[in-house]
């Protein structure tokens, strides 16, 4: 007999399916580009989840996850400070070659029209060969 699961047991695989969906997108993000979070929420069908995806980000870049999480960045083109992690993010990027400007308040800055990756749509492997949990 099967039971039907409970909202909480639903909500918590959608949540785990989210988190795989972003983590395996985020590994498609070629080297030497840049997306911002709303595009990845767009591409993993939840367009209005850019904050969500800003806080798996945060949470990839305090890990040792080999996820190229520093290739997403805030949707104005701002590499955010996420608790510290901006610094790393900005030499993480400029090491990839990345040019990373300083806008007029000091912020570090990237032009999406020369470092954008933004497809319409993406293939996403259905398996996702990972040293680390987030592609479980």
């Amino acid at each position: 007999m099967h039971r039907p699961s409970s909202p909480r047991t639903r909500q918590m695989d959608d949540a785990a399916q989210f988190n795989a969906c972003v983590y395996n997108l985020i590994q498609l993000i070629p080297p030497q580009k840049v997306t911002s979070c709303g595009h990845i929420a767009k591409l993993a069908g939840t367009p209005r989840q850019a904050r969500r995806v800003n806080q798996l980000v945060k949470l990839l870049g305090q890990t040792s996850s080999s996820a190229p999480w520093h290739r997403v960045i805030s949707t104005s083109g701002i590499v955010a400070d996420h608790s510290g992690l901006g610094a790393l993010q900005k030499r993480a990027l400029e090491g990839e070659g990345v040019s990373v400007r300083t806008g007029i308040l000091g912020e570090s800055r990237i032009e999406f029209n020369r470092w954008g990756w933004f497809p319409d749509h993406a293939v996403i492997p259905s398996e996702v060969e990972s040293v680390d949990e987030w592609g479980a």
